[in-house]
């Protein structure tokens, strides 16, 4: 009964922590005239501005399938990032996929 205790109260203080730095981290936007749009597990961006192609990355809190043995499974990771997109291509990453599952706390252009 302890351990069931200890996930439900651990699993409210994650998404506790999760509701604090989404609301406190603002998106952040690289190259000129990008548009930002974070969610809750996920971030959509759109570049008006500049030459060439842009990706768009998110950083991520959560649980996720460590990528070396004793690495952590429960903290910050770099999610999903999406695939370079030319200017006026809309773009996606997500905290959301195969082994991982968490919120979004950041999301950058670059």
């Amino acid at each position: 009964m302890s351990s069931t205790l200890r996930r439900i109260v651990g699993g409210g203080c994650l998404v506790a922590l999760g509701c604090c730095l989404v609301t406190a981290a603002p998106a952040v936007a690289d190259p000129g005239g990008c548009f930002i749009d974070r969610g809750v597990t996920d971030a959509v961006a759109l570049c008006h501005e500049g030459d060439g192609t842009a990706s768009l990355e998110v950083e991520c809190l959560g649980i996720s399938t460590p990528a070396a043995p004793g690495s952590p499974v429960l903290g910050p990771y770099s999610g999903a990032d999406s695939a370079p997109s030319a200017v006026g291509q809309p773009m996606r990453a997500s905290c959301v996929a195969d082994g991982m599952l968490g919120i979004t706390t950041r999301a950058f252009v670059r």
